[in-house]
Parts: C-alpha cells; sequence; structure tokens
C-alpha cells in the first residue's frame, strides 16, 4: 500500500512539474509576444517620428532653396528644389499611413497637408516673378501654423513613446519574473520527485524483507529454480504439493524432486516449460500437467506456469507456479453439459423467435395496409368535396376538410415511415461494395421534384469514395437527409446542400452540409429519436421519423452518424465501413496445363 501511495505522489509530482513547465512556457510565449509588440509600437513610433523630422527637414531645404534661386537662379538649386516639393507630398502620404490608427494625428495631418499645399504653391509663385507674391506677415502665419502642426505631431508621437516605451519594459519585466518564477517551481519539483523517488526505494528494500513470507503464504504452489534448474525455494503449498520438504529438495534439480515425490506427472511438459524459461527467456502459462503425489489413490489437475527471472536482462532462474484445477475442471465439464442444454433451448426459443417475426411482419404489412385504405379514402373524399362542393361550403367547412385532408395526409405519411422504419429493424441485410457517386445520383432523382419546387442547389464532390454497404439503404439515408436540408430552411432562403468525403485506412467519412436553420447543441442527440420534432407540423412538415430511419440505415451498415458543431446550417458527419481489399489470386505454376 505505501508502494502505491508513493507512486501516486510521485505521479502527481510529475504531473504538476509537466504543468508548471507548460504554465510557464505559455506564459514565457506571450510575454516575449508581448514585449514584441511592444517594442513594434516603439520602433513604429520612432518612424513616426522620423518621418515627421523628415517633413520638417524637407519644408526647410525647400523654403532655403528657394531664397537661393530667388536671388540667383541655378539648374541644379532648381532640380533639388523641384525634388523636395515632390517629396513632401510622399513624406505626408508615409505618416498618413503610419497613423492610420489615431485619429487625433489624423486630424492634425489633414490640416498640415493643406496647410503645406498652400506653403508649396506660394513657393512655385514666388519662383514666378510675373505673379504676386503673399505678403510677409501671410508667409510668416502660414510657416507659423505648419510648424504647429509639426510640432504637435512631434508631441503626440513623443508622448506615444514614452507610454510604449514604459509597456515594453513592464512586459519585459513580467516575462523575466515568469522566467524566474518557473524555473524556481521546477527545481522545487524536481527535488520533491527525488525526495519520493527515494522514498519509494527505501519502501521496496522494506517490501524485499516481506518477500519471503508473501510466497510461502499464497495460495498457489510456487517453487523457485536457479538457472540450472536447482529448487531454490518452495512454500507451504508446493511441499503439499509434492509431499516434499523445502530442506530435502533444496539444489537438487526440479525434475528429481518430482521423481522423488513419485508424482507421476507429465515430465516431459514440466522439463519443456524449465527449458523455455531457463534457455530460451520465454514464459509459459497454462501447461495442463496431471498427477498424484500425496494422494496416490486421488488424481488431481494442475496448470503449470513459468516465468523467468531476469536480473540486469540476463535470466538467472525461473519462477514456477502450479494451481490446483481439478474442481474447476469438473465445473467446466458441468457447465459444458448446462451449455448445450442451453444451446439446445436457444435454437428451440430462434425458432419460435423466428416464427413469431414472420407473423410480425406480415401483421405490419397488413396493419399498414388496412390504415392506409381508409386514410387514401379519406383523402378522396376530402379532395372530391374541395374539388365539387367547393361552392355550396362554407369558410369555415372549407377550412375543416382542408384540415381533415392536410391529417390525413400526414397519417398517411406517419404510416409509410413507421413501416419502413420497421421493414429497416428487421430486413437482412447484404453489405456489398457500393459506389457513393451512384448512389448520390439515385437520391437526387427520386427528389428532382421536390429539389426543383425549393430551388435548391445540390454540390456533390466529383469523386466520391466506394463503401461497403447496401445500396437501397443508402439511398434512402441520403434522400432522408438532402429532404430535411431542403425543408428546414429560413424563409425566403434558397437551400444549399454540399456533400463531399474523405477516407481513412479503415472508414470513409462523409460530409453533408447545408444552410438551414440548424440544430441546437443540446438536441443534436435527440434528433436521431422516433417522433422527435423540434418544430410544430404549421412551421415545418414531418412525422419526426426521418433522421430516425437514417440512423437505424446507418447502424445496420455498421456505421455511425452525428451532428457536428457549425456557425451556420447543418452538418451531417457520416462514417460508413469501406471495403476490404480481395486478396490476388495465387500464380498458377509454371507447368500448369492451359485452361480450355
Amino acid at each position: 500500500m505505501l508502494i502505491h501511495r508513493t507512486h501516486r505522489y510521485v505521479n502527481i509530482a510529475a504531473a504538476i512539474s509537466i504543468a508548471v513547465l507548460l504554465a510557464g512556457m505559455s506564459t514565457l510565449a506571450v510575454g516575449i509576444q508581448r514585449t514584441a509588440a511592444s517594442w513594434r509600437w516603439v520602433n513604429h513610433t520612432r518612424e513616426v517620428l522620423q518621418h515627421v523630422q523628415g517633413a520638417q527637414s524637407l519644408i526647410n531645404e525647400a523654403d532655403a532653396l528657394q531664397k537661393s534661386l530667388r536671388l540667383e537662379y541655378s539648374r541644379r538649386d532648381d532640380a533639388d528644389f523641384q525634388e523636395r516639393l515632390t517629396a513632401l507630398p510622399r513624406e505626408l502620404h508615409a505618416l498618413t499611413q503610419l497613423t492610420s490608427d489615431n485619429p487625433s494625428q489624423q486630424r492634425t495631418l489633414a490640416d498640415l497637408s493643406r496647410l503645406l499645399d498652400e506653403y508649396v504653391r506660394n513657393l512655385r509663385t514666388g519662383m514666378e516673378r510675373a505673379k504676386a507674391y503673399p505678403s510677409r506677415e501671410d508667409e510668416r502665419a502660414l510657416r507659423q501654423a505648419i510648424a504647429f502642426r509639426i510640432a504637435a505631431l512631434q508631441a503626440e508621437e513623443e508622448r506615444l513613446l514614452v507610454l510604449r516605451d514604459a509597456a515594453a519594459g513592464t512586459d519585459r519585466a513580467r516575462t523575466i519574473a515568469a522566467a524566474g518564477a518557473m524555473s524556481v517551481l521546477s527545481i522545487a519539483l524536481l527535488f520533491f520527485v527525488r525526495a519520493m523517488a527515494r522514498r519509494d526505494a527505501d519502501f521496496l528494500a522494506a517490501q524485499r524483507a516481506n518477500l519471503d513470507a508473501t510466497l510461502r503464504s499464497i495460495g498457489e504452489a510456487v517453487i523457485a529454480v536457479d538457472v540450472f534448474g536447482r529448487v531454490r525455494f518452495m512454500n507451504r503449498v508446493a511441499e503439499q504439493l509434492l509431499g516434499c520438504e523445502e530442506a530435502q529438495a533444496r539444489d537438487q534439480l526440479l525434475t528429481t524432486v518430482f521423481r522423488i515425490a513419485g508424482s507421476g506427472s507429465d515430465d516431459d511438459a514440466l522439463a519443456a516449460a524449465l527449458r523455455a524459461s531457463l534457455r530460451e527467456n520465454q514464459a509459459v502459462t497454462g501447461i495442463p500437467i496431471a498427477g498424484s503425489p500425496a494422494q496416490p489413490e486421488r488424481m488431481r489437475a494442475w496448470l503449470l506456469n513459468c516465468q523467468p527471472l531476469l536480473v540486469d536482462g540476463e535470466v538467472r532462474g525461473a519462477v514456477m507456479s502450479m494451481l490446483d484445477v481439478t474442481e474447476l475442471k469438473r465445473t467446466q465439464r458441468e457447465l459444458g453439459d448446462a451449455n448445450l442444454l442451453l444451446e439446445q433451448r436457444i435454437q428451440a426459443r430462434t425458432e419460435q423467435l423466428a416464427e413469431a417475426n414472420m407473423e410480425l411482419r406480415s401483421f405490419a404489412h397488413t396493419i399498414a395496409h388496412d390504415l392506409r385504405a381508409p386514410l387514401r379514402n379519406v383523402q378522396g373524399y376530402a379532395a372530391a368535396l374541395l374539388e365539387d362542393e367547393a361552392a355550396a361550403l362554407s369558410a369555415t367547412g372549407t377550412k375543416f376538410v382542408r384540415r381533415i385532408l392536410a391529417v390525413s395526409q400526414h397519417m398517411d405519411r406517419l404510416v409509410t415511415d413507421l413501416l419502413a422504419y420497421s421493414q429497416l429493424s428487421r430486413a437482412e441485410l447484404r453489405l456489398q461494395p457500393v459506389e457513393l457517386d451512384r448512389v448520390v445520383q439515385l437520391a437526387l432523382g427520386d427528389m428532382e421534384t421536390e429539389i426543383a419546387a425549393a430551388g435548391a442547389r445540390i454540390d456533390a464532390a466529383s469523386t466520391l469514395p466506394t463503401v461497403l454497404g447496401n445500396e437501397a439503404v443508402l439511398v434512402q439515408v441520403f434522400v432522408n437527409l438532402i429532404g430535411n436540408a431542403i425543408k428546414f430552411v429560413a424563409p425566403g432562403v434558397a437551400p444549399h446542400v454540399r456533400i463531399d468525403a474523405h477516407v481513412t485506412a479503415d472508414a470513409a467519412w462523409v460530409r453533408i452540409a447545408d444552410n438551414g436553420i440548424g440544430i441546437p447543441e443540446d438536441k443534436r442527440e435527440r434528433v436521431f429519436d422516433v417522433f422527435e420534432r423540434l418544430h410544430g407540423e404549421e412551421q415545418y412538415q414531418g412525422t419526426g421519423i426521418g433522421l430516425a430511419i437514417v440512423k437505424k440505415g446507418v447502424e445496420r451498415l455498421g456505421g455511425t452518424i452525428r451532428v457536428e458543431p457549425s456557425p451556420a446550417g447543418t452538418v451531417f458527419r457520416l462514417c460508413l465501413q469501406r471495403p476490404r481489399p480481395q486478396p490476388l489470386p495465387a500464380a498458377a505454376p509454371a507447368d500448369a496445363p492451359p485452361v480450355a
């Protein structure tokens, strides 16, 4: 018990260590990501400041070059002047993109852009002597307005730089703290695991001292031999079995001890078990032997188990146990006789059930026919009333007749679905390879009228796999699923159904998705129950048996079906068996005669 408890503590500590390491790694990853994000924002802010300074430099250089050109024209200065005026809008565009997340900066940049447009026009006007140049007061006011906007941009970015520098420092500190905490906790847990392992070793030493007493008190005969097959240990049950004390048998070959005891057992089986364990390092279990060592007048039966004793991967001996199964053999014989009698009774009951099943099938067909015949009469009379006596009926009478017609039609569908469900539950199905492409085309052909009436679009994968199943059942499954997808859509929405599949080593997974109203999560299992409806008959017509037929059909084919989570509509996932590959025919011998 102490060993088991220690193992539990060690396992818990190991699990905690792994959890702490995973949590620490997750925290470090998050911290590193946050630190990297903070530094990206810092670099972003510095880049904005560089562009602000670049814009200021372009303005100053353009102003200086304009004054120089007004004093003395130089082609090189004129080219530099035009280059500065051209680069200034690009600088403003870069600033606009970089500060797109800051509405305040965007407003300042809009004002600055308007002022710079006016400033550039003034600079160009000043180069044309024929045009009037703005007054010095206007020019000074414009320069001050531009300088004010640039200063505002720079001040805002410097403020953001301070905040983002601080955030980056905080994230870095948190990351370092998380790494330190993880290291400390991991080391502490490793020390705890080491202490538990040492305690485990102490427990093993204590248990080793009690092993001898345990083996001597065990209910089976236990004999330990060395690598040469000489007896080293026998418990009390083995002494009673052989009629020989341990002191007398010690250091003698086990086969010799059996002969001394006069067991009359199967010495060949005993020698073969010892040879397999000692020489071939194989465990031998369940070897039956028989004999009567201590009581010659009574034959006993045993089960022999022989396990090699390994030390550092080398065989150092074997441990043999013998279990008296005489009473078990007698009980097995009695149980065999009882099983034979039970099989006879089961066969008789099976024949009775088969007869009852045939009667039930005939009864179901009869009931279905007898129920549907009056229903069809009711439908016919109701339809005749609506067609021939509509003028004589009042509005209330017409409403009641229409209700009678609708209820009788619903009852007819219900009887038909119940009969289909009953037949599917009892029918003998022959499973064979079926091409799902053909199944889908047959289902769409059966539903051509419904699909056209609903304006539905059905998209099926170009190539669907071949499965192990029954074509008629699979067609019914796809008809019901596609019919539900067409029926359960919101008003005014054109149904859209998508069918695709993928295969694994032993199964084919088929997905049928639609754009309908969907199924709530708490009702995804209940929709496969018989008569389970999520909506009223007035909103969506149906019997509540369609999906029950689908599930029963898929299960009869050895597959499964479930409703998968979907953000919109409903997704059904079918798992169907794949056909097993047929073995290739054996090649005919070279000298075999040709087949005519």
